[in-house]
């Protein structure tokens, strides 16, 4: 399989192709002691929380074996229904986003086609390209972990602004440092042009779904693109007297989403652990709903 090296001199061009720079965003943190000096009815969380893996897929419209990265995630989350998600993360492209680089600087991203599964390494590195992904056994691996912590997600608009919050629940105390993270993903982004016209190795594969559709692919639909990070870089910190059993820890975030199609918006919302190496990091558990609704505890 051909691997695709990054196009790092483009990267920079084509930064300025994201539709904002994640700074439209207010955000509001209520930690449990807060919540008791405001008078505030303090949060009832689980006691047991569900697994669910978060995959990270990293891709560009001149990877040309990126639709069946897509493709393969897709049949994982469709066989573990409600448990596996995904965001589609673009450089260089009509799609860019800044977060990309931040990842890239946490664990090195040499290759597209490729994905993080809850940011666990496999073989040494938790980037981990599409053809190793039906032998790494990462799926099994990480949806059979048992979940420490949990999330809920509750959500409205307000004419263009997504007004979202976000609660983080523990089962356990855990070692280490963690954050929230909250992304806005949209689905059925098209476009035209170099930065959304994308490129097709299997245009002259019969048998392919992507046979003779062309190379590269016209109107291309792209799913779970990031957006926006709500919360910049590693996310925002859960201090330790948060993380307890029974502990919460609760984010309120206003999200603009002008320009995009409120339809297709969907938040991501992730605990992770934040490492010292690109081996420690880890996603400990993940929600998502679609924008406008809410998603209790699972």
């Amino acid at each position: 399989m051909k691997k695709f090296l990054l196009p790092v001199l483009f990267i920079g061009v084509f930064a300025a192709c994201q539709k904002e720079n994640e700074t439209s965003i207010i955000q509001s943190d209520v930690q449990p002691t807060e919540a008791k000096i405001a008078g505030i009815t303090s949060i009832s969380v689980p006691a047991t929380y569900s697994q669910k893996l978060l995959m990270e897929l990293y891709s560009t419209v001149s990877c040309a074996t990126c639709p069946d990265s897509d493709q393969k995630f897709k049949n994982y989350a469709t066989a573990h229904p409600d448990k596996i998600y995904g965001v589609n993360i673009h450089t260089a492209d009509g799609m860019n986003s800044t977060q990309f680089m931040v990842l890239d600087a946490l664990y090195t991203i040499t290759q597209y086609s490729s994905g993080s599964f809850n940011r666990l390494p496999y073989a040494g590195t938790p980037v981990i390209h599409k053809t190793k992904w039906a032998t790494s056994n990462m799926v099994n691996t990480c949806l059979a972990k048992t979940a420490k912590c949990g999330l809920k997600i509750n959500s409205a608009f307000t004419g263009n602004v997504l007004n979202t919050t976000v609660t983080a629940g523990f089962a356990q105390s855990m070692t280490g440092n963690y954050s929230l993270s909250v992304y806005l993903m949209e689905n059925g982004v098209t476009g035209t042009g170099f930065g959304f016209n994308q490129a097709n190795y299997y245009n002259n594969i019969a048998g392919s779904q992507w046979y003779q559709l062309g190379n590269p692919i016209i109107g291309y639909v792209h799913n779970n693109v990031l957006r926006k990070v709500a919360t910049p870089g590693t996310g925002t910190p859960i201090a330790s007297t948060n993380i307890i059993p029974g502990g919460s820890y609760t984010s309120t975030l206003n999200i603009d989403c002008t320009g995009y199609n409120k339809a297709n918006l969907y938040v991501i919302a992730f605990i992770n652990k934040v490492g010292t190496s690109s081996t420690t990091h880890e996603i400990m558990n993940v929600q998502q709903v679609k924008a406008g609704l809410n998603k209790a505890f699972d």
